[in-house]
């Protein structure tokens, strides 16, 4: 039900950033030429190069959360089977409490 509502807000928030960005790079004309140390970029706007500065940034996020979510994924699965391996020892020492039980008892 409220999928439909969180595709309807990406979407909205979409088109935000997008009228934000054509607005930017129409108030930003101007050519720039990037001076790095070691390289001269070409000229470009300014909207541009802060648009490719952004897609940067959200790709080194995007595989800084990969790397983290991959841990997790694999501490969720280490510690599913030392929880399935202690359930079994559980249940094997309820039954073997329970058989001793009823020995005692027939006795």
């Amino acid at each position: 039900m409220l999928k439909w509502l969180k595709r309807v807000l990406l979407a909205a928030l979409l088109i935000v950033f997008l009228v934000v960005g054509v607005f930017f790079s129409i108030r930003n004309p101007q050519l720039i030429t990037l001076d790095l140390v070691v390289w001269h970029g070409p000229e470009l706007s300014i909207a541009l190069y802060l648009i490719l500065a952004f897609a940067a940034g959200a790709i080194v996020a995007l595989l800084a959360s990969s790397v983290t979510l991959l841990r997790s994924d694999r501490q969720i699965k280490l510690l599913s089977k030392k929880l399935d391996k202690n359930r079994s020892e559980l249940d094997s020492l309820r039954k073997a409490s329970l058989t001793k039980e009823l020995a005692v008892s027939e006795e």
